[in-house]
């Protein structure tokens, strides 16, 4: 009997969260398309459209991932405890935490699915779309399968190894390789860099060398200007936000920042929110079932809903605060990160164990 309710269990637990996930992930998928259908231009129309829709889906499930399971579980057990399903449950042996930690558990283990999805499918989709769509809005860019990303300026042909994203209006670079062109189409300089800056109106490449393709005549430079004609906005329309990336891709390029005496602190965020995002996932989802639990009378699925949300959200305010304060608290930010998923996870914890 334990194993049969145990499956159950899981079973409607799994059913509530895909189907809250289906139902936020196609509210997502329609405001995108009402978006995008405003910024409709040259070779961008509906196909294009929904085809970036299409791939931006993933990226989708995975922000909204958390407040999905959250909603989820407590639609799932909500409807067990309208039909007093989980009054039968402990009934039979299992306690208020036993009931929990099964749904958490549930939970977790498509967290970690949707991990892997966020590792190993976001990223590659997710620069693939906008790579597509400033190609077709601009003609401007273009990328070769794990060769970093071309854009066309003027006579100038760029090849860009690591585009950098910032929280400034600033589009920062690595490894970057320019090929100008004379009137006939044929390269006549290479320029390699291994940074550089765009700042609307020119390219500013740093520590690099400068190649005369016909004499073979090489001059090395510290700091080169570049005139450009590029927007700027490509750039931000480009770039990857660091939570988007995976491990190994933060890791290398927080390493390249903090090597340069660059500020790498969004990339350390990135890397610690992707680590813990089980563990996030797994407060979230807790801080919402003792509500199920409450005794008297039980509140309506809806109601425990609405409160769950609004706990939820007061967690991610928390944590908020908490990575606001990283730079001036003594503790590695890890531990400021994981503090507020443990100090709501363990008092969820504590409060089913008190029945």
């Amino acid at each position: 009997m334990p194993g049969r309710l145990t499956r159950y269990l899981l079973a409607r637990t799994v059913l509530g969260v895909l189907g809250v996930s289906l139902l936020l992930v196609g509210l997502y998928a329609g405001i995108d398309v009402v978006r995008e259908a405003g910024d409709l231009q040259r070779d961008y129309d509906v196909p294009e459209m929904l085809v970036f829709v299409a791939r931006t889906l993933p990226t989708r499930v995975y922000d909204i991932f958390p407040f999905a399971a959250l909603i989820g579980v407590l639609v799932g057990l909500g409807q067990l405890a309208a039909q007093r399903e989980l009054v039968a449950m402990r009934a039979a042996g299992m306690d208020r935490a036993g009931i929990a930690l099964r749904a958490a558990g549930a939970a977790l283990a498509l967290a970690l699915a949707v991990m892997a999805m966020a590792e190993f499918m976001v990223p590659r989709l997710d620069a693939v779309a906008r790579i597509d769509r400033e190609q077709a809005r601009t003609g401007s860019v273009g990328s070769t399968e794990g060769a970093g990303l071309w854009l066309r300026d003027g006579s100038r042909m760029i090849h860009v190894g690591l585009l950098l994203w910032t929280p400034e209006a600033r589009a920062d670079f690595a490894d970057l390789n320019v090929y100008i062109a004379a009137a006939d189409g044929r390269p006549v300089t290479l320029v390699r860099a291994e940074g550089g800056t765009h700042d609307g109106r020119s390219w500013r490449l740093e520590r690099g060398t400068r190649l005369d393709l016909d004499t073979g005549r090489v001059e090395p430079f510290e700091q080169t200007v570049l005139p450009s004609a590029l927007n700027p906005d490509v750039f931000d329309a480009l770039a990857t936000r660091p939570r988007l990336l995976p491990i190994d891709d933060i890791l290398r390029i927080r390493s390249y920042l903090e090597a340069n005496a660059l500020d790498a602190g969004a990339y350390e965020e990135a890397f610690w929110r992707r680590v813990l995002y089980p563990i996030n996932l797994l407060a979230m989802v807790l801080i919402g079932l003792p509500l199920l639990f409450r005794p008297g009378r039980q509140a309506s699925t809806a109601v425990n809903v609405f409160v769950g949300v609004a706990l939820g959200v007061g967690f991610v305010v928390v944590q908020r605060i908490s990575l606001g304060l990283a730079p001036v608290l003594p503790v590695p930010l890890g531990v400021t990160h994981a503090l507020p998923a443990l100090l709501f996870g363990g008092a969820a914890y504590a409060l089913l164990r008190r029945g």
